[in-house]
């Protein structure tokens, strides 16, 4: 949903000027990437404290005479930004391929991405050694962007001995079979409901349109927070979706929505969407305190936040970060380094130990933690299990272990444990 309707003035400013890169980028392409149909937002108007910013104030009962909506309490109100509209992601992708490729890019596909280390004669290029195919070793030299999204980490881990103190959200969406033919189900817009926690869970929904490079009579709906909640990609749930979510899904429609078929989904998926604690963006440079050498500002780091409705901005910041050395759209408010109300920051260390011919674990620490001791962190894999070898420490706050041993070929699950001193 590219929108211009946020609750933080700054995000709203950027909003605009993306919106304005994104007409750019369309007639860069020769298509049309967005179709803007609008986006209703409505609910409890005292749901979140500051209300967002609309163009236009609709009752509930407006609401209802123009969309399949129904049972909305009374005094829920709207706002309703024409100037907001339904990206074509598979288009887009598609386009911006394709442009960068005429602009001179050149795209190495099955490449997988291992380590990334300061060049000897140059310190602000990186050797990027890949494998292809997952057979042949590859090796480039670049000045460096890391937008892996919620892949950061295994960039950063074994590089640089550090990674992102991410909560990535395992989002679960749903398509569902509306009424057609005379009479039809007919939503004129995106839309966006608001409403308190029922039972602790969430009640935040959301909806598209019906949009024409999609089938027919098939809307998409779904709760706008996620169940499950991860570190680590490695974790997400392959086979299934969280059943959870689409039930309250259902219930929701069952409630409030008029000619959708609830019964069975038509389609059904799920997405990562990798956060830090504010749920802003990561959009820095790497400090150079963590790059092993190489110089300052040399490496570019994009990751968490709702960022696709911003792509077009995104590519324009991260270019002008890379080459120019700065961008007017690296804010503050963005930075790496900032910490949250406690003082838990973003970068964690990576912190490695060993017991003889043991198997290795992995700790992740707050950069001003302390640890006692060379061989603090030791673990043995036996049959049974994981067991302590010994460990001694001394840590403000929590630490997060990733039990994948070191040795093996096929790690396991990031698992998040909290050691409390």
């Amino acid at each position: 949903m590219p929108r211009t309707i946020y609750t933080e003035d700054s995000m709203a400013d950027l909003a605009k000027d993306a919106m304005k890169l994104w007409d750019k980028l369309e007639k860069d392409s020769g298509s049309s990437l967005r179709w803007m149909s609008g986006l209703l937002n409505f609910g409890d108007k005292n749901f979140g404290g500051d209300s967002p910013e609309g163009t236009l104030m609709v009752t509930a009962k407006d609401i209802e005479e123009r969309y399949p909506f129904k049972n909305l309490p009374p005094e829920w109100i709207g706002l309703f930004a024409p100037d907001n509209g339904v990206i074509n992601i598979q288009l887009l992708l598609r386009s911006l391929l394709s442009l960068a490729k005429d602009y001179g890019a050149e795209a190495k596909q099955h490449t997988r991405v291992e380590r990334i280390i300061p060049s000897t004669t140059d310190k602000t290029i990186w050797e990027v050694h890949a494998i292809r195919h997952d057979t042949d070793p590859a090796l480039f030299k670049a000045k460096i962007v890391i937008a892996s999204g919620a892949y950061v980490n295994h960039v950063l881990r074994p590089s640089l001995g550090i990674s992102l103190d991410l909560d990535i959200w395992e989002m679960v969406a749903s398509y569902f079979n509306t009424t057609p033919g005379p009479n039809s189900t007919i939503f004129p817009s995106m839309w966006f409901q608001f409403a308190p926690k029922k039972h602790r869970r969430s009640q935040l929904f959301y909806g598209f349109p019906t949009v024409p490079w999609a089938p027919p009579n098939v809307t998409r709906i779904a709760i706008d927070t996620a169940t499950r909640h991860i570190k680590d990609p490695s974790e997400r749930l392959t086979n299934v979706v969280n059943p959870a979510d689409i039930r309250d899904t259902q219930e929701f429609i069952k409630k409030h929505v008029i000619g959708v078929n609830t019964t069975v989904p038509a389609f059904t998926l799920s997405c990562l969407q990798t956060n830090v604690f504010d749920n802003m963006f990561v959009l820095d440079y790497l400090p150079k305190e963590y790059l092993a050498g190489g110089a300052e500002k040399s490496v570019v780091v994009f990751t968490a936040g709702w960022a696709m409705k911003f792509v077009p901005l995104l590519g324009k910041a991260l270019a002008e970060m890379a080459l120019d050395r700065k961008s007017d759209y690296a804010r503050k408010e963005f930075e790496i380094t900032r910490k949250d109300k406690k003082g838990k920051g973003i970068i964690k260390r990576v912190v490695r130990g060993k017991r003889g011919g043991h198997s290795m674990m992995m700790v992740e620490l707050d950069v001003d933690d302390e640890v006692e001791g060379e061989s603090a962190f030791t673990y043995e894999e036996q049959a049974s299990g994981l067991r302590s070898g010994g460990v001694k420490m001394s840590v403000i706050g929590n630490i997060y272990v990733d039990l994948s041993m070191s040795d093996s070929k096929q790690p396991r699950p990031f698992q998040a444990l909290r050691y409390h001193p």
